[in-house]
């Protein structure tokens, strides 16, 4: 098949555009002039598809995805537009009385800031509304859970679990830490087979409506189950996009039984902003009485380092707030000085709230960056959720993606879907268009970060991630481009068509 009459981006700085390539099966073949890619499909019979002034570009990487829970977007309720507590508990009634008693019900993207009352529901609330229906509600970014007594018992939760908060000696069934990761583990592993297929496949049909070619999966672990692993991988390939799995463990021996060069991704060192959970030196502007929460011991970190490592295993860790990214990097720096080696990519995923000497120390360490430009994008600025409970000084330091490029760094994005939507246009467009000026980076620099430099910090710039010879033809069709439209105007680009190793997966009707 021969590409020609429109805008052919390749990503590679040698080649950054061409007239026309060619794909033999799943590879590209060629890229050259428009007449020669007319030439060749005529005397071989291939097919020419005619992009029509549309722009061709590798296929998109999104670095950081929840597949598992952003597939339950087709089994639960979304509760992130709700404004108060009465709506969120009004959703809940609706679903419980469409299903049968002890059938779960479960929310979804639930958002305290965006409630008038400042606060999620509580299990007393929970319990009056749908008495006979388990209720399990997350939060948008899965750092605590809101449960009903029906819930609580089903799940089989100890009150003496830390994290279990309390409102008078009372449980108000809001639960963090701990009893929120037991809580999910023991919630996930309720659903059936049939039901995890289906969240994975909603995912990634999602996925590809978006011109994702490749996804960043972070399952199993800490947020989700590790019962999703096998089932993944045994249904990777049937997939229309490309999964590079991320198991969050701690169990090397079952990551590398599972024949995974990589491990970790959302192992957390901390947890969010919204939560104020995520680990900062100084307490929170909103709430003076916490500064968030480091999950591990310095110890523990530079042990689950140094034994991947030393395996020659890539290892992720989830960092957002100063403290945590500081602990991460400590412990990397640590593991380096004792068994040095110059292209290990350790990741360190979100890297928020960094300290500007951490940015350097990052850079001189190899380490590289999984980031979601649409944090602060969706979540920042003066009046949000961010400015809120970090004050504006500190809240502008969030997310500086020009300072790491300056700093050399290898940057790849994301969306951490379904914390923010699966769309690599509209990080695109929030790299470009920062609440804060001075973290912006050019168009071209985050067409990048969602291509050629995500394919890099997994290891798959060899076969992603640019339109080369040899390379895998997994291509996105545009109707705009990205370079000739106004920076305002980035997040509108319609996705026209998705190829996947050579074949269609997806056209918009």
């Amino acid at each position: 098949m021969g590409f020609v009459n429109g805008t052919i981006l390749t990503m590679d700085p040698a080649l950054p555009a061409c007239e026309g390539i060619l794909v033999r099966g799943d590879t590209i073949a060629a890229r050259a002039s428009r007449d020669q890619v007319l030439e060749i499909c005529r005397k071989e019979e291939g097919e020419i598809y005619d992009l029509a002034g549309a722009t061709l570009l590798p296929g998109f990487h999104d670095c950081h995805v929840h597949m598992m829970g952003t597939g339950l977007n087709a089994l639960g309720i979304d509760l992130y537009d709700c404004s108060s507590v009465k709506e969120v508990l009004a959703r809940v009634a609706e679903a419980a009385a469409a299903s049968p008693p002890d059938h779960w019900v479960f929310g979804k993207r639930l958002d305290e800031s965006r409630l008038a009352e400042g606060r999620p529901p509580t299990m007393a609330e929970l319990d009056r509304i749908a008495p006979h229906h388990p209720v399990y509600l997350v939060d948008r970014g899965w750092h605590y859970t809101i449960v009903n007594s029906r819930a609580f018992r089903r799940l089989e939760l100890s009150p003496a679990l830390p994290g279990i908060r309390r409102t008078a000696g009372e449980i108000n069934g809001r639960l963090h830490e701990k009893a929120n990761a037991l809580a999910k583990r023991r919630f996930f592993n309720t659903l059936d087979q049939a039901q995890r297929e289906t969240a994975f496949r909603f995912t990634a049909t999602e996925a590809v409506k978006k011109g994702i070619t490749t996804i960043h999966a972070m399952e199993g672990g800490i947020l989700f189950a590790d019962s999703d692993i096998p089932d993944l991988l045994n249904l990777k390939e049937q997939l229309p996009v490309r999964v590079i799995l991320y198991w969050a463990t701690e169990n090397l021996e079952a990551v590398k039984k599972a024949g995974l060069p990589r491990m970790g991704g959302d192992i957390l060192l901390d947890g969010s902003i919204g939560s104020r959970t995520a680990a900062f030196p100084e307490p929170y502007s909103d709430d003076p009485t916490t500064s968030g929460v480091l999950y591990y011991s310095n110890q523990r970190v530079r042990e689950l380092i140094e034994n991947a490592h030393r395996e020659g295993l890539q290892i992720a860790f989830h960092a957002i707030g100063e403290k945590a990214i500081t602990q991460a990097l400590d412990c990397f720096e640590a593991v380096l000085a004792r068994y040095p080696k110059t292209d290990h990519r350790h990741r360190i995923e979100h890297f928020g709230f960094p300290a500007r000497r951490d940015i350097e120390r990052a850079a001189r360490l190899g380490i590289v960056i999984s980031t979601q430009p649409s944090f602060t994008y969706l979540r920042g600025g003066p009046g949000t959720v961010y400015n809120t409970r970090l004050g504006t000084e500190r809240e502008r330091r969030g997310y500086p993606l020009r300072a790491f490029l300056d700093a050399g760094i290898v940057v790849g994005g994301g969306s951490d879907s379904d914390v923010t939507p699966m769309d690599p246009l509209l990080g695109i467009h929030a790299a470009v268009n920062p609440p804060y000026p001075e973290n912006k980076v050019t168009v071209e620099e985050a067409l990048a970060m969602f291509t050629r430099e995500a394919a890099k910090i997994a290891f798959q710039e060899h076969q992603t991630g640019t339109i080369e010879e040899g390379k895998l033809a997994d291509l996105v069709i545009l109707d705009h481009n990205p370079l000739l439209t106004e920076a305002a105007s980035l997040k509108d680009i319609t996705v026209l068509a998705t190829m996947k190793g050579g074949k269609w997966v997806y056209k918009k009707e």
